[in-house]
């Protein structure tokens, strides 16, 4: 019995992931997602790697036992001389191009970024390399626009959707329009219980986090158009939190898991 359950867990391996921020300058803290038992398979940092320059702190001997996505977040670090972590499989585009945020995001039009996605797709090598779309703050039509420029040969295999909102009818409304517009298998990079609408209030309680997390991590481990899907956020420094509420915290200032996390780890709604 055992046997079988493994081989059938690695024909179908878990989509959840963790998402945290590079900038907190080590990936030692990350490996406690990752520890026998672990329903995770996937991080990322919106960066190129998460052992090199670019995370200066980080143990030289830590091994972290799951997938990483690599991001080039901005079009510009397509020539930074840093390089991708290797083993990759999917590269993930830019990081919310319809929207401006000095830390995070860089905006710029469809055509302008264009340039850059191409020399990201020659980076495709191997059969089993794929691209991953533009994740955009929230514009369908920045996306209309990319995808009616880019050549067809660097059509990306995958589309990365944000999805941040307080009910889980609106999450689930959300995603639908991006498959119904794109037909695309979904990565849902970033999601929380939380608007950036100022009429919308953010959650009254950790309880109310706990059961989002539940509903809507069941909901995307059923629905088969979904691939793969990361909570926002781990960090340690709260201001990575670009103000998500503090309730969606999946670890605390001392590198600890919070219950959110445990919950998170232990399959989200199991």
């Amino acid at each position: 019995m055992g046997d079988s359950q493994t081989t059938e867990d690695q024909k179908h391996p878990g989509k959840a992931g963790i998402s945290w921020p590079i900038q907190e300058r080590t990936s030692d803290p990350i490996a406690k997602f990752f520890r026998p038992g672990s329903k995770l398979t996937w991080h990322w940092n919106w960066s190129k790697h998460w052992k090199g320059p670019l995370v200066p702190e980080t143990s030289p001997d830590l091994d972290i036992h799951a997938e990483f996505l690599p991001m080039v977040w901005s079009p510009e670090l397509v020539h930074d001389g840093n390089s991708l972590q290797p083993g990759w499989k999917l590269l993930m585009g830019f990081n919310e191009p319809d929207h401006y945020d000095p830390a995070v995001a860089r905006k710029i039009s469809p055509r302008d970024a264009l340039p850059a996605w191409i020399e990201m797709s020659k980076w495709i090598t191997e059969p089993d390399q794929k691209l991953v779309s533009p994740a955009v703050a929230g514009s369908v039509d920045w996306l209309k626009e990319f995808f009616s420029l880019i050549p067809p040969h660097t059509k990306p295999s995958y589309l990365a959707v944000h999805v941040y909102t307080t009910t889980f009818d609106s999450f689930v409304r959300t995603i639908e329009n991006f498959w119904d517009t794109f037909k695309l298998p979904i990565i849902v990079t970033e999601f929380a219980m939380q608007s950036f609408d100022p009429n919308v209030p953010g959650p009254q309680s950790q309880q109310q986090v706990h059961d989002f997390m539940g509903q809507t991590t069941k909901w995307l481990d059923e629905t088969s158009y979904i691939f793969k899907y990361s909570w926002f956020l781990a960090c340690r420094d709260s201001y990575h939190l670009h103000g998500v509420h503090e309730y969606n915290r999946l670890m605390d200032r001392n590198a600890e898991l919070t219950p959110l996390g445990r919950q998170y780890v232990n399959g989200g709604h199991e």
